[in-house]
């Protein structure tokens, strides 16, 4: 039961990263994708298809995603600045592959990132438009649990 809540819900964001039990931050991908992508067509567009080549390859599943609401448009409309895919892995370089590739596939915008930690260092994937800037460090911090 606690698995389908989760994956309904997302992680609520409660804990710190260092704090929640269940958060290994190598195990962590978080995949960011800029522009206003609604949270229906972020289900239909690149969750859906990335969580059946996670779950056929047996690498990780989705456990939550987000939007970032950027400033509106000018009737007041909210915009979204970037949308969040949460994704538990089992193995983090076999996956980040999988992901990337997958992304691709799915005409993910230039821009995109591929969250990640090795050791202690926070490190980012930035799709370039033909190519993936692959190993970049990091600052941005996921919104919920500070990985």
């Amino acid at each position: 039961m606690f698995k389908f809540l989760r994956k309904l819900l997302g992680r609520s964001g409660r804990f710190p990263a260092e704090t929640d039990p269940g958060l290994d931050p190598e195990m962590f991908i978080y995949v960011m994708i800029p522009g206003d992508i609604q949270p229906l067509m972020r289900g239909e567009q690149f969750e859906d298809p990335l969580t059946e080549v996670l779950e056929v390859v047996g690498v990780g599943s989705i456990s939550g995603g987000g939007s970032q609401l950027g400033e509106p448009y000018p009737d007041g409309c909210p915009r979204v600045k970037f949308c969040g895919i949460d994704i538990d892995v089992t193995d983090r370089d076999r996956a980040l592959g999988v992901i990337r590739q997958k992304l691709v596939e799915l005409n993910t915008p230039i821009g995109t990132e591929v969250h990640y930690t090795v050791g202690n260092s926070m490190l980012l994937d930035r799709f370039v438009g033909d190519t993936w800037q692959e190993r970049l460090p990091r600052s941005f911090k996921h919104p919920g649990f500070g990985v």
